[in-house]
């Protein structure tokens, strides 16, 4: 299995119509990755458990503290999209791609960025995304500039910065 670059994005707003637009431009042809959703992610005993994806995404809209991290698969890529509800109220959004076509990575990135009208893109190799909002700022504004191109340095995560 190749190794997968994952590029994340904080959304503008954690809402059911942002998540259900951002699957419908990059993943139109999508599975789920799980059959069934517990509250509390992986409890032993969840409150509660959700068959429907939909009803998930319901959930963690209107409960902002609840931090859960839900993922698809490309029906006709190799790729795979996630949305990550943070406590601290955000969502981030990701595109894992293979990471030895690495334009195609760069072109998400850009595409994404366009998209959610962000200059604010991580690329991360097999990582999970910041646990919070301010987290995911600070690491992005940690990460060195690279005019135009994304960085891929001897850190594990990449910035990526739009040219207008």
């Amino acid at each position: 299995m190749p190794e997968f670059a994952d590029i994340y994005a904080l959304a503008s707003t954690r809402s059911e119509q942002a998540i259900i637009d951002f699957l419908d431009r990059f993943f139109p042809k999508r599975s789920e990755s799980a059959d069934e959703y517990e509250i509390p992610q992986y409890a032993d005993s969840p409150r509660v458990v959700y068959d429907q994806v939909s009803d998930l995404i319901r959930h963690c809209c209107n409960e902002t503290t609840e931090a859960y991290a839900v993922y698809w698969r490309a029906e006709d890529r190799a790729e795979h999209a996630m949305a990550f509800f943070l406590a601290d109220g955000g969502l981030i959004v990701g595109i894992s791609s293979p990471a030895n076509e690495p334009r195609r990575v760069d072109a998400i990135a850009e595409e994404l960025g366009n998209f959610l009208n962000t200059d604010e893109i991580i690329i991360t190799y097999e990582e999970l995304p910041p646990e919070t909002t301010a987290d995911f700022r600070s690491f992005f504004g940690s990460l060195p500039a690279h005019s135009g191109k994304t960085g891929r340095g001897q850190t594990s995560a990449s910035p990526h910065r739009r040219v207008d």
